[in-house]
């Protein structure tokens, strides 16, 4: 499945209410909605419906976690509170920053939520932090919006794969005080394993739009191998560490 879906030119208008950010490059997102308040969790699927997102819905961090391993979204819009307890929004939260590091994560919490807990929540790699009832939920999905645009962790951008910055924008990937540059292809091509939820396939990365429609897989395997070795110049070994291949495909793993 893919991430989004592209629009040319100017989206459709915007539900009456919802005068949100909202630019073309994200209709068609599917999003995660972790919720386990059925009120909550049917305002947000609707709303979000309406701004035309493909919503998924889970109601338990178990529940997540499963469509998270088989599905790939754009991003994650996280209830901290499940269970009447923080500690399963948290644990949540971890578990997402080590198996998917790119995906954004916009935190949302109830007015209990405790300053230890909001900065946990940043700690692990929260791109956003909202209390529910305190903020207008038009300023939720804006950010939203923005985070998937920005494609990182809520730091303009860049992202951390645990040991390892990565940032785009300008084309670096350091490990401590080394660091090598990319090319765009390679760019696109780690923002994109970065951003998913699952492996993706040779084939999928070829719709994806990173490879020539025609291109054979081999050339896909290709590329990969040389990001690999480029990768081994800031330590022996960490491109094979970093680009994960099993025969689901392809992913990225943070660097311990």
């Amino acid at each position: 499945m893919a991430l989004r879906v592209r629009s040319r030119g100017a989206p459709p208008p915007l539900p009456p209410g919802l005068e949100v950010y909202r630019p073309p490059e994200v209709v068609g997102s599917s999003v995660l909605v972790v919720e386990d308040e059925a009120p909550m969790q049917v305002q947000l699927r609707l709303d979000l419906t309406d701004l035309m997102y493909q919503v998924r819905v889970a109601g338990t961090a178990e529940e997540a976690k499963r469509v998270l391993t088989r599905e790939r979204v754009a991003g994650v819009l996280l209830d901290l509170v499940l269970d009447e307890s923080e500690r399963a929004g948290l644990e949540l939260l971890r578990w997402i920053r080590q198996n998917h590091p790119g995906l954004p994560v916009v935190v949302l919490s109830g007015v209990q939520g405790t300053a230890a807990a909001i900065s946990q929540a940043y700690e692990l790699g929260a791109s956003s932090y909202f209390v529910k009832g305190n903020t207008a939920m038009a300023h939720i999905y804006s950010d939203l919006a923005a985070r998937l645009i920005e494609r990182g962790t809520g730091r303009a951008g860049n992202y951390r794969f645990g040991r390892l910055d990565f940032d785009p924008t300008h084309r670096k990937m350091a490990l401590g005080n080394e660091q090598i540059r990319l090319t765009s292809q390679q760019t696109r091509l780690i923002v994109h394993l970065a951003q998913g939820s699952k492996p993706v396939t040779a084939g999928e990365l070829i719709e994806a739009g990173l490879f020539r429609p025609k291109a054979a897989r081999s050339t896909v395997h290709s590329a990969l191998l040389t990001l690999r070795r480029k990768l081994d110049v800031l330590e022996p070994e960490l491109g094979s560490k970093l680009l994960e291949s099993t025969p689901r495909g392809y992913s990225v793993r943070p660097i311990v």
